[in-house]
């Protein structure tokens, strides 16, 4: 019976997918004892007092959300096996549990730049890797796809800002930004901090018509809470969880001596953009193709075709198709494919059945289910079963 202790913020939501996952591969198998321990020792800096906690339990692996500097080495060397949540950087010699952010930097440029978004903004955490790294790859994506872009990036510099903000800073730096503008921030946090200040900026600063705002992790709570409500980017992070148990177990069988030469990294992929009223806008400066975006994103519930399109601008198809693939950066037959299986994921992660969600989608299945493996790397069967699982966790 493996013994694991546990040393991360469980406020979030983040860290209870990953108690989920961890906690389905142990009814799977050989139950285990999961302790959290108090993030008051970290934050003290006392390892020692963290290798002492652990070592009381027995424990044969310990999870946590570890600081630059901190001496994790000393749990390797009486046996326990480390994991580290990235908080801050990561830890090389080590198994981290980290995620795709390159990949979700660039989702969400493109999430934006589908809907015709020619400024944008960035507002995260210097010297967190996965605010580093969102916002390096949000920024190249645009940079190379849309011409003539505007792009403002706003960063706390300060760890004790993780959870404090300067709401009059926020609101000036907002104000100064070109309008419309969208605004991708680091995570749900910090999408929810520029709500707050665009409500207290008022006039010109309207959610979405002037600013479009997209968060990460899609935490239920805290962007059902928000006003307007937050779009936010879903991640797998209860797989991780489930992949982080395995690799604990893994390492159990080996010789503690053997176990550097088969640590990796377990990767939180991003898989789909749930859209509220938060970025529920299309911005392009050209009204058709603005026209054509609202159009499929309204008729998604029946099968249109790409002549259908056409007919609701004055413009022949190859004009049209030119444009679009300008805007956009896909064709319209892509686009629609695309937002379909965005619309599927949607639809089962609050409770449809994946048969059902194809037929108000009025599509083929087999189109569709094998457009969302290719976009979300499971059938949209293995989504619902992932989906329901948590749900009843909950």
């Amino acid at each position: 019976m493996a013994r694991l202790i546990l040393m991360t913020d469980f406020t979030e939501s983040y860290a209870n997918q990953l108690l989920r996952g961890i906690i389905r591969y142990s009814l799977e198998h050989e139950p285990w004892v999961v302790c959290k321990m108090p993030l008051s020792l970290r934050d003290n800096g006392r390892m020692d007092e963290v290798l002492k906690f652990a070592l009381t339990w027995k424990a044969d692996a310990i999870i946590g959300q570890f600081r630059t500097g901190d001496d994790v080495s000393q749990f390797g060397r009486e046996g326990i096996i480390a994991i580290a949540q990235d908080y801050e950087q990561k830890f090389p010699g080590l198994c981290n549990i980290s995620g795709d952010y390159a990949a979700s930097g660039r989702i969400c440029a493109d999430y934006f730049i589908r809907k015709g978004a020619r400024n944008f903004g960035f507002y995260g955490l210097r010297g967190m890797v996965w605010s580093d790294e969102r916002r390096d790859a949000f920024v190249d994506e645009i940079r190379n796809r849309v011409p003539n872009n505007s792009i403002s990036i706003q960063e706390s510099l300060n760890l004790s800002e993780t959870w404090w903000y300067d709401l009059d800073h926020l609101t000036e730096w907002l104000r100064s930004l070109p309008k419309p503008v969208a605004i991708l921030a680091c995570d749900d946090n910090r999408a929810y901090y520029l709500v707050e200040a665009c409500r207290k900026g008022g006039k010109g600063m309207r959610i979405p018509d002037d600013i479009m705002v997209l968060g990460i992790d899609n935490d239920e709570a805290l962007c059902q809470l928000s006003s307007p409500q937050l779009s936010s980017l879903n991640q797998n992070v209860e797989e991780a969880g489930y992949n982080t148990a395995a690799t604990i177990e893994r390492l159990l069988t080996l010789k503690p001596e053997e176990r550097k030469e088969h640590v990796s990294d377990i990767i939180v992929a991003p898989t789909f953009i749930t859209t509220r009223k938060s970025t529920d806008v299309f911005l392009h400066d050209n009204p058709h193709i603005s026209n054509v975006l609202s159009y499929i994103n309204s008729n998604l519930s029946r099968r249109i075709s790409v002549e259908e399109i056409v007919a609701q601008v004055p413009m022949s198809r190859r004009l049209l198709e030119h444009l679009f693939r300008d805007a956009v950066g896909m064709s319209i037959y892509q686009y629609i494919l695309k937002v379909r299986t965005e619309k599927m994921a949607e639809l089962i992660l609050h409770g449809t059945s994946p048969a059902r969600a194809a037929a108000e989608l009025d599509t083929d299945y087999k189109i569709i289910a094998r457009n969302f493996k290719r976009a979300n790397g499971m059938t949209p069967c293995e989504y619902a079963r992932l989906t329901s699982e948590k749900k009843e966790q909950q």
